[in-house]
């Protein structure tokens, strides 16, 4: 077999590694997870998942009345272009806010309540100078009923931090382990 076949399988391993977002970060709180991605220079994607099956103190919220993204540079206009509560073209429920409770150089966006799914993203643009996405603080409000005048549980305010390098390491180390299998097998059938 050639040095080209055996290399194959590497390339593959490296392409796929590479492939991976550079500025993903996740947090899991209560069985809910929080994830963003840097989808380009100026704009963030949000994720929430599992918040219908939520443990501790906000098993059985219901709704998302507000959330925020701070300390990614400084702010100066931000909108939701796509996700929940937004159809259109226009976003009908959550309205973007400068200055939030403490600053931090964020967004808040509130107002009417949307009702959780297990499973929501939402598309931020923002406007601003050194934009970094690499490790937002992330608040959030959930309620139980839409007439709470409280939040639910936690008020979560904490920091999505990026997956530890290990993490990559293992991926690319996997990747490489299944091209050389796959090269093995091929190997013996021929």
């Amino acid at each position: 077999m050639g040095l080209k076949a055996s290399i194959f399988p590497v390339a593959v391993a490296v392409a796929a590694f590479a492939a991976v977002p550079a500025m993903a970060n996740t947090l899991t709180f209560q069985g809910v997870t929080f994830n963003t991605t840097a989808v380009d220079s100026d704009t963030l994607e949000l994720g929430i998942l599992n918040a219908t099956s939520a443990t501790g103190n906000w098993t059985g919220i219901n709704y998302l009345k507000a959330f925020e993204v701070k300390d990614i540079g400084t702010v100066t206009a931000a909108s939701i272009t796509s996700g929940p509560g937004f159809s259109n073209g226009v976003n009908n429920e959550l309205n973007a806010n400068a200055g939030c409770q403490g600053g931090g150089g964020g967004f808040c966006f509130t107002g009417s309540a949307i009702l959780l799914t297990s499973s929501m993203t939402w598309k931020i643009d923002y406007t601003g100078t050194g934009l970094d996405f690499s490790a937002p603080s992330l608040k959030v409000q959930f309620l139980t009923n839409l007439t709470d005048t409280k939040a639910t549980g936690d008020l979560l305010s904490q920091t999505l931090p990026v997956p530890e390098p290990e993490t990559y390491a293992m991926l690319a180390a996997g990747l490489g382990l299944m091209g050389f299998i796959g090269n093995r097998r091929k190997q013996r059938t021929l």
